[in-house]
Parts: C-alpha cells; structure tokens; sequence
C-alpha cells in the first residue's frame, strides 16, 4: 500500500521546542490536540484535503489485510473460512463489501460520538476518510454513483441522516477539487437514489441472528424513487457499521430489482468483530 503525504496536522504534532515560554505550551498543547481523534481541534478540520486527514488517523487505524475474507473483509478464522454466512450464500445480492478499517480503538469511539451524542462536526472528517479510500481503492475501477445506506429520521428511527452527512460531506469536498480526474459521483439529490421509508429494527451491536431479521425488515422500508439514476450502473453503498452485511445486502437487493442497478457493492467506515456462532 503506498503510504499517504504527512499531513500539516501530523507535522504539527511534533514542532521543534526551541522558544521557551509560550511556544512551549503551544507545543504542548500541538501534541495533546491536533491529531485523531482530537480532530476538532486541528486547524486543518475544515480546510485539510483527503489525504492529509488519512495521514494523520491512519496510525490510529487497524486496516483489513490482504488475508482478510474477500467478500466482506472480515478476518478469516484460523482455518481460512468466514465466518460470516453472507460469504458463502447463493442468495447474495451485493457483490463485496469492502471496510476503510476495523471498529476499533479511536475509530470506534469516533462513531460512537458522531452517532449517538451529537457531535456531527465528524461527518467531515469520515467524509475526508470515505475520499481518501475512493482515492486509493477505486481509481481503477470506479463506482457510477456512490450512495448512502438510508436512513430514518423520525419516530422509532435515527436521530439524523448520519450516512447520508458523510456523502454530502465527502461530495462537497469533491467539488472543491479542481480538475475532473478528482470528482466522484456523490448521491446528494433529493430525493435519494435509494430511501427508507419507516423505522425498522434497531441492530447496533445485536448478535448475528438479530441482524439477519432486521436486514429483511430493512428490505421491506426500501424504495427507489427513479430507477433511471441507477439503471444498468455500479452503485456503491456508503454505511458507518458493517458487522453481517445483511443491511447493505438487502440494499443491494433493491437497487437491483426496483433500481435495475448492473452491479451493487459496498464499502464501510468500520468493520464490527464477528458477532455469532461461524458456521
């Protein structure tokens, strides 16, 4: 894998102390502060490109490996198996699914706070992440359309649009690039390529089974409200949390059928441990 430029952030973690006084507790306050997850205090939080924000987090990253299970990234068992069952399934609709690191750690605690206790500052950065990997990943093979695993905001659902704030994000930063060898092809449109239209199931953190059940009650709240934005093209779907991928399955599986989508794959911000009995 070739490694990211050193971003002005990283740099900034480690200046020379040679000035005593206040040049000394800026220093200090460098290295405590502008490196991940200590984003929000990074001068380069609303300005730094792509590459410089994966520099800087990806020490803190554990990235799937090249041994890691071909279809969904989970790590293989000791005997090379999956243990998810989605791998091994005539019924799968999604191509891959693919994750930009492991739900661990500083990334972890990141998503936890981005979802669960308001702090949306950090849709830029999992956006700068998501572009950074589209970058590395996908340059050869890129997606017509990215979209988000959507999601419900009202009673019973999310408390905000939380995938679809990384994809405008992301595409927003896309924009700014110049020269359109550096555009991905964001779904920001209202309304969405793919929606939910009521709450189902809630499975953060439930064990494979549970997951399987909300998967096919996703399936049911899934619409494409005009097939023709994703008839006969690669969709890729964007989620935070991927632990079966029964989710972005059943995604999968309506913007293939209602959608006429060619080919449908997935990439996640984290991929979540194995959670149930490998078989």
């Amino acid at each position: 894998m070739a490694p990211y430029p050193v971003s002005r952030c990283a740099r900034d973690a480690n200046p020379r102390m040679s000035v005593p006084g206040s040049n000394v507790v800026r220093t200090m306050r460098s290295e405590l502060l502008a490196t991940f997850p200590r984003c929000h205090d990074c001068g380069q939080l609303r300005t730094g490109p792509a590459a410089g924000c994966m520099a800087c987090a990806q020490p803190r990253l554990e990235r799937p490996s090249v041994s890691a299970c071909p279809v969904c990234d989970q790590r293989l068992r000791e005997d090379g198996r999956c243990a998810n069952e989605l791998c091994r399934s005539p019924r799968r609709r999604i191509g891959r699914i693919r994750a930009i690191a492991y739900q661990s750690g500083s990334l972890r605690r990141a998503i936890n706070r981005y979802k669960y206790r308001g702090e949306r500052e950090w849709s830029m950065v999992f956006g700068r992440l998501l572009l950074a990997w589209l970058d590395e990943m996908c340059a050869a093979d890129p997606p017509d359309l990215i979209v988000a695993n959507p999601s419900f905001v009202g009673a019973g659902g999310q408390q905000f649009a939380h995938t679809e704030a990384v994809i405008e994000s992301a595409a927003r930063e896309t924009r700014a690039r110049p020269g359109p060898s550096a555009t991905w092809n964001f779904d920001t449109r209202t309304p969405r390529a793919v929606v939910k239209t009521m709450a189902t199931l809630r499975s953060a953190d439930a064990q494979a089974w549970f997951k399987h059940a909300s998967a096919i009650d996703l399936r049911d709240a899934l619409a494409v409200p005009d097939p023709s934005r994703t008839a006969g093209r690669y969709v890729l779907v964007y989620d935070d949390i991927c632990t079966t991928g029964g989710q972005l399955d059943s995604v999968a599986g309506c913007l293939i059928d209602a959608g006429q989508a060619a080919r449908v794959e997935g990439v996640v911000l984290a991929r979540a441990p194995w959670r149930g009995t490998p078989r």
